[in-house]
């Protein structure tokens, strides 16, 4: 669970990295890692490049994240 200082941001999945991470990129363009959370993990809920997710942030670590959600694709999105 994200503590309530962490920052939310909306990204999109970019690359597969290895160990459940991932690079994702925020709104304004800037690349970071990403872990997928444990709730996730239990789950089995799949995460692929091209997904949209929300990831919380640390605001003493700005260079990682962690995916606490991933956002469903739009329509249009699958037609692509």
């Amino acid at each position: 669970m994200p503590t309530p200082d962490s920052l939310k941001h909306q990204a999109l999945v970019v690359e597969r990295l290895s160990m459940a991470r991932f690079r994702v990129e925020l709104a304004g363009g800037r690349r970071m890692r990403a872990t997928v959370s444990g709730r996730l993990r239990l789950s089995f809920t799949r995460i692929a490049p091209g997904h949209r997710v929300i990831i919380s942030v640390s605001p003493y670590d700005l260079d990682q994240g962690t995916i606490i959600q991933r956002l469903p694709q739009s329509s249009s999105e699958h037609n692509t």
